[in-house]
């Protein structure tokens, strides 16, 4: 759901800068807004209501079915649940284009109610729309995401939390939303806040200057927000915190917390955020705490100690900033180019400014889709290979094997969505991928593979200073 979250604030950004002026028949645009936002919340409590009476029906028969690629249950009632999901977020983006694109809500919020003037109102009244129904729509999916909730612990013979929607909401709120919507507000403020002091759009390279020491700032300091969006208390001492410091020390990785992620149950997920070795967390849901072992758990802690080792993280960056990077290098050596494109969209009978509100962050969309996210899996194969093998780097079949327990009992149980498989491959390929790589001949040539992508994108870069330099 990210992704489609974050391209849908990134179309609503863009869209309101593509200008155009107040346009004609309010009344009735904002009618159609409002029915608009709300297909897709009555769509998912239609949709939950009907998977209950179904469950109900089917209470005591045989629901359980299987995953034939990797022999793991799952029920009728996740998949039923997932493909609801699916639908409501369909639902969700298409309602999305409609008002930006169609009711034309930017050009009623900056040319009707005039409130471009108002540092970062105008883009919040834009946003509003668009993120108010996630919320209705995760109050609707409630009800089934709790019937899940609590089918799980009775498989593990635990005790279900008490329900608590409002806890579910916040969740959802910090969680789906805290990372996208604060750095993007607080780039949009940045330009907001200049163009009252006159930078205007020709001399937007000054913004910049402003803008990326602030984006840095950012990435430096996300680990100490990440801490206050997402409740998280420290893992407590005992044999678990003793052997996941020695694997942080062994692996030369020095973290500065263990955090337990509270998600209520809902989550199952590991993580370690922070460039800087002083601001640098393990993040670990209680739900993943609940269903590993304490090897399993060691397992995964490998898995993400090897993103940080290898620099996963500035890799995935440096891919997506490459096309940027090509731009600016481009209107180096050709300073017409945005002029010369606007002018030929304007000869096809387009607008330029709505043309790019919509092909920017569709071409965005794409490259992160196909090309980011094909190497972002090939960075997961490569973390899933460090988390099988021994100190000396040689694989080590049972680390491997708790490893692959650890995967099936995390992400085994429900059937995978595309969506979920942007940048992370399916269960089956990470599981096929580990028997392939159990011969050493395999690892080198994989490891070869990886090191001539790392040699492409650094030789892409370069290309790009040298033409910019000699242009």
């Amino acid at each position: 759901m990210q992704l489609a979250i974050l391209t849908a604030v990134l179309t609503a950004l863009a869209a309101a800068e593509a200008g155009g002026g107040p346009v004609a028949g309010v009344a009735w645009r904002l009618l159609a807004i409002s029915g608009v936002i709300l297909v897709a919340p009555l769509t998912a409590l239609v949709g939950t209501w009907r998977l209950a009476v179904r469950n109900a029906a089917n209470e005591g028969s045989a629901t359980e079915g299987r995953n034939a690629t990797v022999g793991v249950p799952y029920s009728a009632r996740e998949r039923a649940l997932a493909r609801l999901q699916s639908i409501v977020v369909g639902l969700w983006m298409s309602g999305v284009l409609v008002v930006l694109f169609v009711a034309q809500w930017p050009r009623i919020v900056r040319g009707n109610w005039h409130l471009e003037g108002w540092p970062l109102l105008d883009e919040l009244a834009i946003l509003a729309p668009v993120i108010a129904p996630l919320l209705l729509v995760w109050a609707a999916l409630y009800r089934g995401e709790r019937a899940a909730q609590v089918a799980a612990y009775r498989t593990r013979n635990l005790v279900p939390p008490a329900p608590q929607l409002a806890q579910y909401l916040w969740l959802h709120v910090r969680h789906y939303l805290g990372l996208i919507l604060l750095p993007s507000l607080a780039i949009v403020g940045v330009f907001d806040v200049l163009r009252l002091f006159n930078v205007t759009a020709e001399s937007s390279s000054v913004a910049w200057w402003f803008a990326l020491p602030l984006l840095l700032t950012i990435l430096l300091l996300m680990p100490l927000a990440l801490r206050r969006i997402f409740p998280t208390v420290p893992l407590a001492a005992g044999p678990l915190r003793e052997e996941l410091e020695a694997i942080c020390r062994q692996q030369r990785c020095v973290v500065r917390e263990i955090l337990v992620w509270q998600t209520g149950g809902y989550m199952a997920n590991a993580a370690v955020v922070g460039l800087s070795r002083w601001l640098r967390y393990v993040l670990l849901t209680d739900a993943l705490l609940e269903r590993l072992t304490p090897a399993q758990i060691a397992a995964v802690l490998r898995h993400e100690l090897a993103h940080l080792r290898k620099h996963h993280l500035p890799l995935r960056l440096a891919l997506l900033a490459l096309p940027a990077a090509w731009w600016l290098a481009i209107e180096q050596i050709w300073p017409q180019a945005s002029d010369a494109i606007a002018a030929a969209v304007n000869r096809l009978g387009f607008s330029a400014p709505l043309v790019a509100a919509l092909a920017l962050p569709a071409a965005m969309l794409a490259y992160a889709l196909i090309v980011v996210g094909w190497y972002s899996r090939q960075l997961e194969h490569e973390a899933d290979l460090a988390a099988c093998q021994a100190a000396g780097g040689e694989f080590d079949p049972p680390a491997a094997i708790e490893f692959c327990q650890a995967l099936i009992k995390v992400i085994g149980r429900s059937s995978e969505s595309r969506a979920g498989q942007w940048l992370h491959p399916s269960l089956a390929n990470r599981l096929r991928f580990l028997r392939w790589a159990a011969d050493g001949d395999a690892q080198a040539a994989f490891g070869r593979k990886l090191w001539r992508i790392r040699l492409a994108i650094g030789a892409a870069y370069a290309a790009a200073l040298l033409a910019a330099i000699c242009a």
